[in-house]
């Protein structure tokens, strides 16, 4: 597939993926991920930096590709 989909798509995980390790090794409430038995508790802030930084990535290389031609 092409770079425009997935390094926005990589970056948008890997930023998920390191701040929900992050709230779970500092211990910081609104960034952790909780499984119990009886219920699933799911911090959404690294879930919207993760879109942001994806959206933001993906008009950069848009941006930079157009301007390349």
């Amino acid at each position: 597939m092409r770079k425009s989909f997935w390094v926005p798509l990589s970056i948008a995980f890997g930023s998920m993926v390191f701040l929900y390790l992050l709230g779970f090794l500092a211990d910081i409430n609104f960034l952790i991920f909780k499984v119990s038995s009886t219920y699933l508790e799911i911090a959404f802030l690294p879930i919207c930096v993760g879109l942001i930084l994806g959206v933001v990535s993906e008009q950069i290389i848009k941006h930079r590709t157009k301007s390349n031609i």
